[in-house]
């Protein structure tokens, strides 16, 4: 499917019509943005100014600098933000985008039974087809929120299918491409009936040889491993991922220690982590609720990170994760919006809300975190968790202009703005969203995907899906 967003950034980069100075050749800024509040984000700047922010033709950040700009700047494009509040697009470090087509689904289930119905009644049903629109669907809607990037887990296909069996996969590549969200891919290792290196090894390389023969875009991130050591019952999935992750120099983000019914057990393959050598800078553990002191220390010392879910723990009753524990003992940690099946609604303002409030409930402690805290999680935090801190994450020159403009109109007096952020905004502020410097959105509305198209799409195809066997697709 071709790409609108493309299609955008070629008309851009035309505009911005190069010339010589100094023997030099340079280009004018594709945009700039004037007369704005900027919460950078960035680790040296915590005090929002007013300011400028310029995009070059490569969709990245030029320059961000207070007051207004040099009056011989000239820019293909000026948007005027007329005061409104410019801060770094919402990243979510762990999400399921195709879980878009199930929202509302087992509302009086755990995250065991609820696995149950999604996976074993309904999404057992759809096909590569579904799983392309669904996909899209999910990511559109990350994108409406104000999330500009996410780890993506997708429901993939494994060597041991049937002959023949569609690619979900790649269908969900596709869907995650035309939607314009900046993604990682996370894919699924295969592990049935028995795990294999050597079937693993050509299931990975496999997808990664047909990514590598795409047109570059830079939207697509990284390929990472949806490691499934928690849900196996011997340590050869941890070993098999583990040589994968060396060889391929890839990532992995495994769900662990969620569910408060298997605590003991998950609690108990925690060796199998460190023995298979899993532990370290590139492991993310999802969720990672119930652990111990010394799971703590361990995963510190190996420099490990953690994707935070507020939303869908809250939802599947799964606990509360100690937030102040893991920050303080030196883990990285990042916010997810989860799945729109077991989290409902993409809401990064209230994912925030959610999370704080429940530490601070947790602690009994009002000043435990502050709302800057939860802020930067969900932005500079998510992008270190994902391995894309100097491209994503905070507004800084030579980092990709993916940012949201908040329409403070409705704030009334502000007191502290990063409080107003995560205690007031909500969906109703968010004006625009760029990425890459491209407008996605205008007060909610997609500018380059009809999204009531793709929602009837997705409404079609669950219906059609559910009427099969469960049995009859992947």
């Amino acid at each position: 499917m071709p790409s609108l967003l493309r299609h955008t950034l070629g008309m851009i980069a035309c505009l911005a019509a190069p010339f010589a100075a100094g023997g030099a050749e340079r280009a004018d800024p594709a945009l700039l943005v004037r007369n704005a509040t900027f919460f950078t984000m960035a680790p040296d700047q915590k005090t929002p100014f007013h300011g400028y922010m310029t995009v070059d033709r490569d969709g990245k950040i030029a320059d961000v600098g207070q007051g207004d700009p040099p009056a011989s700047l000239h820019a293909a494009q000026t948007f005027d933000a007329h005061g409104a509040w410019i801060m770094p697009g919402f990243i979510s470090a762990h999400s399921h985008l195709w879980q878009a087509a199930y929202r509302g689904l087992a509302p009086d289930q755990t995250l065991t039974g609820w696995l149950g119905v999604l996976y074993g009644q309904v999404a057992s049903r759809a096909d590569d087809g579904d799983f392309y629109w669904f996909t899209l669907d999910g990511a559109l809607d990350h994108l409406e929120h104000g999330v500009t990037a996410a780890y993506d887990f997708n429901r993939g296909n494994s060597p041991y299918d049937p002959p023949g069996s569609p690619d979900i996969n790649r269908a969900e590549f596709d869907g995650e491409l035309a939607s314009g969200i900046r993604f990682v891919h996370g894919i699924d290792m295969p592990h049935q009936p028995k795990p294999s290196l050597d079937v693993a090894r050509q299931h990975l390389k496999s997808f990664l040889d047909w990514t590598a023969r795409r047109p570059r875009d830079p939207h697509f991130l990284s390929v990472m491993i949806n490691g499934s050591t928690a849900f196996v019952d011997t340590p050869d999935e941890a070993t098999i991922e583990a040589t994968l992750m060396r060889e391929f120099h890839v990532g992995n983000q495994s769900h662990y220690l969620e569910p408060p019914d298997l605590i003991r057990e998950e609690q108990d393959k925690f060796p199998w982590f460190e023995k298979a050598g899993l532990l370290g800078p590139s492991l993310i553990f999802g969720h990672f609720i119930h652990t111990t002191p010394e799971i703590i220390a361990k995963t510190a010392a190996a420099h490990g990170a953690m994707a935070w879910n507020p939303l869908s723990n809250g939802r599947l009753a799964s606990g509360v994760a100690d937030i102040p524990a893991y920050l303080k003992a030196g883990i990285r940690v990042g916010m997810g919006e989860d799945g729109q099946a077991s989290a409902d609604l993409v809401d990064p303002f209230e994912n925030m809300r959610t999370g704080l409030y429940a530490i601070r409930d947790k602690y009994q402690n009002a000043a435990i975190m502050s709302p800057y805290d939860v802020m930067r999680l969900h932005t500079l935090g998510s992008a270190d968790v994902i391995g894309e801190k100097a491209r994503l994450g905070s507004l800084e020159r030579g980092k990709f202009a993916d940012f949201l403009v908040i329409d403070p109109t409705h704030f009334a007096h502000v007191f502290d703005p990063y409080a107003t952020l995560v205690f007031v905004a909500s969906e109703q502020d968010l004006a625009r969203v760029y990425v890459g410097g491209v407008q996605m959105t205008d007060h909610g509305r997609l500018l380059h995907q009809d999204m009531q198209r793709v929602e009837t799409e997705v409404d079609r195809r669950v219906a059609a899906s559910l009427k099969k066997p469960a049995t009859a697709a992947k």
